[in-house]
């Protein structure tokens, strides 16, 4: 079964600590994290070093900078590709960005150069995960916790939850039922072998109340289980013209975990979350291969799954300047497609259909909202492009 829809963020790397030798019958499992990570897509010389650090601001901000090592590469751009509000946007230097949530969101640099041992072009592309904060001080909250003691199913769980530069003011158990106990310890009592899902929300003092969130599972029975007891696979596809990312969602429990992308057209890239950018716009078959192993699993499981995707012809695309979105829904459409285009974007609206051919060229409005009407054209996907002062912006649909 595929889950398309992000983690919660804040989801902290969890690590089992107890104060004594815990038996078989009691285990903490690691769950699936979202984590700082991703992938790295290189066809330069591995002497080129591409990374960079993520600042996280007030208000959703994030100041990114590159770390760039040349080696034996003469660069010669760098670009940014990041995703927010549903639309891939192209930076560049040292950008700073306003995002709208704590949802997870990719970032990707791209470094085009010219390799001087092979003597052809090349590029690196590095993607990370980035997770915005409404307050930058809630970033030194972790929340995380252990087991303190065992009697037979009755389980004793203590909290090791830390902020660095604040107070806690509350925390919260939960044990998938509907006890909720309030303190940095608590004792529940567990029907059967599991796994059961244990959660601790962390919540900071006043006036920011940061909420952080840790879960592990708990399982009480013998190994050798299937791969289906403890792995559900799944990926979501975020594509804006030639670009393609993918951030994977699958749940996996208490079990170590690789991911690997065939992006269909000789590129492999492994990680997280990854982006490809396309050289034609051809249909291709993205696939995501998911290994896991661990001692509660019988043997090692591998799950591949399979998305048909259809990379378009670059369009550019630009940062705007305003944060009000850019949209143009319901995707799919029959009839009629409504368009908003933020200010700077709104002088023109164009649509082109999966070859970059150019189907209806129309002015847009002062407001920036308009309705056109694309009955004559063929069920299929397009792209709807906004064009101003301040760039281009483009975005995908679908007619049926």
């Amino acid at each position: 079964m595929m889950r398309f829809n992000l983690l919660s963020p804040r989801l902290l790397s969890a690590v089992l600590t107890a104060q004594l030798v815990l038996p078989l019958t009691a285990q903490l499992l690691s769950g699936h994290r979202v984590q700082r990570g991703g992938g790295v897509l290189q066809t330069c010389d591995t002497s080129m070093h591409v990374d960079f650090t993520i600042d996280l601001l007030d208000d959703f901000v994030c100041h990114f900078q590159p770390v760039v090592t040349a080696g034996t590469t003469s660069i010669a751009s760098q670009s940014w590709h990041y995703y927010a509000d549903d639309t891939w946007w192209e930076a560049f230097g040292s950008p700073t960005i306003p995002y709208y949530s704590e949802t997870p969101y990719p970032m990707c640099l791209q470094v085009e150069a010219y390799d001087q041992t092979a003597m052809q072009p090349c590029s690196t592309t590095v993607c990370k995960v980035v997770q915005p904060l409404a307050h930058a001080i809630c970033q030194g909250l972790t929340a995380d916790f252990g087991i303190a003691a065992v009697q037979d199913s009755t389980i004793t769980f203590q909290s090791l939850a830390q902020f660095t530069d604040g107070l806690i003011a509350s925390e919260f158990w939960s044990f998938g039922d509907a006890s909720l106990p309030t303190s940095a310890s608590s004792t529940h009592t567990f029907s059967g072998a599991g796994p059961f899902q244990i959660c601790l929300t962390v919540v900071g003092a006043p006036p920011e109340n940061c909420v952080t969130q840790e879960c592990q599972w708990l399982y009480m029975g013998p190994g050798g289980l299937p791969c289906e007891a403890l792995i559900d696979q799944g990926f979501i596809v975020l594509q804006a013209n030639e670009w393609v990312g993918v951030i994977d969602t699958s749940w996996t429990t208490g079990a170590q975990v690789s991911r690997s992308w065939d992006f269909g057209d000789g590129t492999y890239a492994e990680g997280l979350v990854a982006a490809h950018a396309y050289a034609t716009p051809q249909p291709v078959q993205l696939c995501g291969t998911l290994r896991a192993w661990g001692p509660q699993l019988a043997d090692t499981c591998e799950s591949t799954l399979c998305q048909d995707v259809w990379p378009f012809p670059l369009l550019g695309v630009t940062e705007p300047g305003s944060r009000e979105s850019f949209r143009a829904w319901p995707s799919p459409f029959t009839d009629a497609l409504l368009v908003r285009a933020p200010a700077g974007l709104a002088d023109e609206v164009r649509v082109v259909d999966a070859t970059g051919r150019l189907m209806l060229r129309v002015a847009g409005r002062a407001n920036g909202e308009q309705v056109i009407q694309l009955a004559h054209l063929a069920p299929g996907a397009y792209t709807v492009i906004c064009v101003g002062p301040a760039g281009t912006a483009a975005r995908t649909v679908l007619k049926q």
